[in-house]
């Protein structure tokens, strides 16, 4: 945690609204050291004689926890890789130098503080055919990682293997066995294992050995499913996956039913075996879809988590109670991300819904080893100063039918406030603060 100094004032952020589960109604909220001091009343805090104050009028603005993202380096990952080709097969190219993958990490994450991010999984993908090159891939990993380390979004790795097609069955497992073995020399760089991604249609046939693997190294696993995968059942591919497309070919002939009944499967083969995922490292479907209930409770037996990319049928996974978080395409406001699965036609969700899939939901399926992920989700007394602040034309508790909205409730509900979706407007971003400091501000108003 990057905490402020000793001799730094507290600050006071007052006259706003503060979305705290604890104190619904705060319009006010004390940071120091990095930390949440206190939530409550202006009134309260300006009559504090403890401690100086530094004062932060909010204007009316919101208060809320930042999101958590998703950043795709693919691009990057992609010109090294070939350039890397071109240099081993001698031939001549006019292509201009690319940036190198440690600025280039440090601009993406610029952008996702500038998104009301504290929190990503910073993904590179890598070719099989280049696992043997390991010097080469390591230094290329350890540029990219040491630049999110010095950042304050806080970066979950994660190492996609691609090209696995290109190798027969018993070589992708050999790869990927040798793919581990090299990501444990980063994981000290953020101080947290990095994930390991695959198509899920490259292990299908592999799937219960690829399990047991990554669980025996106690690193997490996420299966990515592409559009391919969920077309016909999600309304025409609405839970798209948004970022790094191509998933394997072997994909096209699948649909959510046989994603489901192949992790089955091989959950009961785990458990028969008395192996399971550790814990706070569960398997991830990453793109997953579907538009029936059946699919949503068959997954819910084998524990497995789901992001979704793109809008899908989260109201049908949360009824079901299958752990779910969502993220947006590159560059997306988050706040659209929400507003999509409220006005979903078939399947809407209330806005806290949605906001909680994106912040509290997403940093419950990250895999962590030091600190608490979830007190970043929740804005308390003692919780990390991690927090989006946000211009918003008007507040409500904001139920999928719109004629149920609320613009004020009864104060027994002790229901916090999210900003009303219309379909249109969405809420601006001022400020992104993590642990405390601002990293990104759009308005002279924070504190200097």
């Amino acid at each position: 945690m990057n905490e402020t100094s000793a001799g730094e004032p507290a600050q006071l952020l007052t006259n706003g609204t503060i979305h705290s589960p604890s104190e619904p109604y705060a319009d006010a909220m004390v940071v120091r050291d990095g930390l949440i001091a206190w939530v409550g009343a202006s009134d309260s805090a300006q009559a504090r004689e403890d401690i100086k104050l530094q004062v932060w009028d909010l204007d009316s603005a919101l208060v809320a926890p930042a999101f958590v993202g998703w950043v795709d380096l693919a691009r990057s990952a992609t010109e090294r890789w070939a350039t890397q080709d071109r240099a081993t097969e001698d031939t001549p190219t006019q292509d201009t130098p690319t940036q190198d993958i440690g600025s280039r990490t440090t601009e993406a994450l610029n952008a996702a503080a500038a998104l009301g991010h504290g929190a990503v999984r910073l993904s590179i993908s890598c070719p099989v055919q280049h696992l043997e090159s390991e010097s080469e891939l390591l230094t290329f990993l350890r540029e990219a990682f040491a630049a999110a380390a010095v950042h304050p979004v806080r970066s979950y790795p994660v190492i996609t293997f691609t090209n696995l097609t290109a190798l027969d069955t018993t070589a992708r497992f050999h790869a990927i066995e040798h793919g581990l073995t090299l990501l444990a020399q980063i994981d000290s760089l953020l101080g947290r294992p990095a994930a390991l991604q695959l198509d899920f249609g490259d292990v299908r046939e592999q799937l219960l050995e690829v399990r047991v693997l990554l669980a025996k190294a106690s690193r997490q696993l996420l299966l990515r499913v592409s559009e391919a995968t969920i077309g016909e059942d999600a309304e025409g591919g609405e839970g798209a996956e948004a970022g790094e497309s191509g998933g394997s070919a072997e994909l096209s002939d699948l649909k959510p039913t046989d994603v489901v009944a192949a992790l089955v499967e091989s959950t009961q083969q785990m458990r028969a075996q008395k192996l399971s995922t550790p814990g706070g490292l569960p398997t991830v479907l990453a793109g997953f879809d579907s538009a029936q209930r059946q699919d949503w409770e068959t997954l819910l037996n084998t524990g497995v988590q789901v992001v979704l990319r793109g809008r899908g049928h989260l109201a049908t996974a949360l009824s079901v109670g299958v752990p779910i978080s969502a993220v947006g395409a590159p560059g997306q406001n988050p706040w659209a991300v929400v507003n999509d699965h409220v006005h979903h036609p078939q399947d809407p969700v209330s806005v806290r819904a949605g906001f909680n899939a994106q912040t509290r939901g997403a940093y419950r399926s990250m895999p962590e080893t030091t600190g608490t992920p979830a007190s970043s989700a929740s804005l308390d007394t003692g919780a990390r100063a991690t927090y989006a602040v946000w211009e918003v034309d008007s507040l409500a508790v904001q139920t999928p039918d719109s004629r149920t909205a609320a613009w004020s409730t009864d104060v027994r509900a002790r229901t916090p406030l999210l900003p009303y979706l219309d379909g249109e407007t969405l809420p601006i971003l001022l400020a992104t603060v993590i642990d405390g400091d601002t990293v990104h501000s759009t308005t002279a108003q924070t504190p200097a």
